[in-house]
This record gives C-alpha cells, sequence and structure tokens, in this order.
C-alpha cells in the first residue's frame, strides 16, 4: 500500500506524519507536466495517448487537497473527467486508473459526477452505478462491474427501475405556484454500502432514492426516502429550486463508519445572520420519520477558541478590506456578516459534527476562505485562505472525501 509519506511534505520538505483521516478534495483537477508519486496512477486514453491522475497532498481541513491530471499534448476539458463525490475504494498494492467503455445512454447530456456512485466490491473488484431519470417516476439504472480479478474489462448493464412508493409527495407536496414540476433532480449520490451495495441518489430539496445495486433483482425498486422538512426562510427557495443551486444550502453525506446518514441545511435567518442545522438517520434506513435534529448553531452564537485567535486576525483584515473604519467595530464583528454559503459536512467520525462553509467576504468578489464551525461546540475550529490561482467564482468545488485513510504513515520517502 502506497505510504503517506511518499508524497506528503510540508513546505520547507520536512516529511509529515499527521495524515488526516478525510479530506476536502477539489473537484477541479489541474493539469501539469509531469509530477508522479507513490499514488500516482496511468492508463491511456482511447487514442492511446498516455494520462496519469496523481494525489499531491493530504491537507488537513479546512484546507482543500487535490488531484493532478498530466496528459501530455491533449487539452483536457473538467467534462472529460469524472470524479465520483463517493468512492467506497481503498488503495490498492499499486495505484491504477482504469478506462471505462462509455455506457449506452439514452439521455444526450451523460452522466455527470453527481450522479455516480463507486463501490468496492472486494478481491480488487468494484463497482459503478448511475441512474437516470425517464419519467416521473421511472429511472434506468446503469452498472459496471470490473472484471473477475479486478484488472479484466468489465461491462455496462442497464434496467429499468421504478419508485416504489413517492412517500417525498405524502411528507412535503409541491404546490402549484412552484416552478419546480420534477420530482426527483440529483445533487449528489451517497454510498451506504453493505452487501447489498446500497446507494442513495440525493435531490438536496426533496429526498434521497435508494437502491441496492449489488443484489440481483428481476425487479428492482427505487426506495423514496424525504428529506426533513426545508426550513421556513428556505422555504421560498424550495419552490423556487430551478433558480438556486442545492448545495449552496445544502450538504448530505454517510460516516466513515457507515452508520449514520448527517444532512445539514443553512439559512438566514435575517440580512446579517445565519443558522445551521445537522440532522442525523440511523443506517439502515427505515422509515422517514427516522431524522433526528442533532444540533444546531447560529452565526453570532460561534466564538474563536483562543488557541486561534491568532488566525482571527486574518479574518479582521478580510473584513477591513471592504469596511472603512473597520477599527471602531473589530470586537463585534460577527460570522454572520460575511458571504457564507456551500456547508460541506466532515465524514471523519472525530469530525462529525463539524461543517465546512466557504466564505467570499461581505460581497462577493474578495477573497475566498474556507470555515471550519463545530455546530455542536457552536465554536470556530479554523479557516483557511484559498488559493486564488486555483479558484473561480463562488460555488462549490470541494467534497469530503476519505481517501487519506487509506494512505499508511510509515516509511521514509519524501517528494
Amino acid at each position: 500500500m502506497a505510504t503517506a509519506d511518499d508524497f506528503r511534505t510540508s513546505r520547507h520538505g520536512r516529511v509529515r506524519h499527521d495524515i488526516p483521516s478525510s479530506v476536502l478534495l477539489s473537484l477541479w483537477c489541474p493539469t501539469a507536466t509531469r509530477f508522479t508519486n507513490a499514488t500516482t496512477a496511468t492508463s491511456t486514453t482511447s487514442s492511446g495517448v498516455p494520462i496519469s491522475v496523481t494525489f499531491c497532498a493530504a491537507a488537513r481541513p479546512p484546507a482543500v487537497s487535490h488531484l493532478s491530471v498530466d496528459c501530455p499534448g491533449l487539452e483536457l476539458d473538467r467534462a472529460d473527467l469524472s470524479l465520483a463525490p463517493k468512492a467506497a475504494l481503498s488503495l490498492s498494492q499499486v495505484p491504477k486508473l482504469d478506462r471505462l467503455p462509455s455506457p449506452n445512454l439514452d439521455s444526450l447530456y451523460g452522466l455527470g459526477d453527481n450522479r455516480i456512485a463507486i463501490l468496492s466490491c472486494g478481491d480488487g473488484k468494484y463497482a459503478v452505478a448511475a441512474l437516470e431519470p425517464h419519467s416521473v417516476l421511472d429511472f434506468k439504472l446503469y452498472l459496471y462491474r470490473s472484471g473477475s480479478d479486478g484488472k479484466a474489462a468489465g461491462r455496462w448493464t442497464s434496467q429499468r427501475v421504478v419508485v416504489e412508493n413517492p412517500l417525498r409527495d405524502v411528507v412535503c407536496p409541491l404546490p402549484g405556484s412552484a416552478w419546480r414540476v420534477l420530482f426527483h433532480l440529483t445533487s449528489k449520490v451517497i454510498v451506504l454500502g453493505g452487501t447489498r451495495g446500497t446507494v442513495g441518489w440525493v435531490d438536496l430539496w426533496r429526498g434521497i432514492l435508494l437502491c441496492d445495486v449489488l443484489q440481483v433483482q428481476e425487479n428492482p425498486k427505487l426506495v423514496d426516502m424525504p428529506l426533513p422538512l426545508p426550513s421556513f426562510t428556505n422555504w421560498g427557495k424550495f419552490l423556487d429550486v430551478c433558480r438556486r443551486c442545492p448545495l449552496y444550502n445544502h450538504d448530505i453525506d454517510v460516516n466513515q463508519s457507515k452508520d449514520t446518514i448527517r444532512y445539514v441545511e443553512m439559512e438566514r435567518t435575517d440580512p446579517w445572520s445565519w443558522k445551521a442545522t445537522i440532522w442525523t438517520m440511523s443506517i439502515p434506513v427505515t422509515w422517514w420519520g427516522d431524522w433526528r435534529r442533532q444540533c444546531y448553531v447560529r452565526s453570532e452564537d460561534i466564538d474563536p477558541p483562543a488557541d486561534i485567535r491568532m488566525h482571527f486576525r486574518l479574518l479582521h483584515r478580510f473584513y477591513r478590506v471592504k469596511k472603512e473604519g473597520v477599527a471602531a467595530i473589530e470586537r463585534t464583528m460577527a460570522l454572520g456578516r460575511l458571504h457564507m454559503a456551500y456547508p460541506t459536512l466532515g465524514i471523519a467520525d472525530d469530525d462529525a459534527d463539524v461543517v465546512y462553509l466557504l466564505c467570499d467576504g461581505i460581497n462577493a468578489g474578495l477573497m475566498k476562505m474556507v470555515f471550519a464551525v463545530d455546530v455542536r461546540t457552536k465554536t470556530l475550529r479554523g479557516m483557511v485562505k484559498l488559493d486564488a490561482k486555483r479558484r473561480i467564482g463562488f460555488f462549490g468545488y470541494y467534497f469530503a472525501s476519505g481517501i487519506s485513510k487509506h494512505l499508511k504513515t510509515s516509511g521514509n520517502f519524501r517528494l
């Protein structure tokens, strides 16, 4: 297995041993000149051009880690790469990069990252699952299974799946005045795993469609599991969902122990205040009423602890960029004054109540930062300034990944 020391060093060249069990991984993979380490996986494109992907760093959140893609002589667009936010895989002895055949899709739009799940099937084998809508309650499940040894080429299969009981239309029906008409619009995929290979395709405004993708069935069903009802202040966005990215206010994930689904909703309670609420549901999932409100925090309740007061000065400087005469009000400045959105749940078991928030200052256009907020203890656990060279616009561009937990910290290597 690749060791963490094979690729992780500090900026001063010293080997690091503090590899976190989870990271925030960027969805944007910068193309680079040839750069390799123990995590580098290689393959070829359909035209025979060599391509490699390297995990460049395992930065401790809220810092963002990234992959690097090298494909000499070929201009790669992000649409050419697929990075599944939910991949239940481990690093093998030698990392590898597989080129999958293209599925025979009925849709003209292809399969986006937010609709793909990767599952480990043991012994080096894996499966890739994707869900495509066909009508209101009818979907098509695409499933790719790798070869018997995980090396031989696999193949895609597809079959029709239907929603057995559309519970969301009972729990939270859409009024006739709503702009939205779609029953389900996938914004994220979660992997519950288990022997049946349970996957959930999540509409972050309405609910989860659960399917046991590894269980052979003649007539597979999709189980509809509604999400907690939208907060009062988010109700207008719920009715006008087509005009707002669902990730702006929500996130959902499964913890590393694979025993709990966690869901967070963020809302603006007034122009200078926001609230974040975490809900949990135990696995295996049974019914909608099992959602429990775990904890919540209001921006005005958050106070930076003494050990990060030094970093909090960065926030004051961040605020001073836009506001004149800030010196007189620095001591009473609240996080609610900052433009924060795109909550991302930590997935490590010791990060269970942490939410990472993307910040764009008081108004759009200032430097971007990521804040780590412990919702249960109502504390600010850290903040980091983002690299402007790897960041464009204000939208969610990273997700929580457990890839780093598979890296050993033994060895004596450095980049």
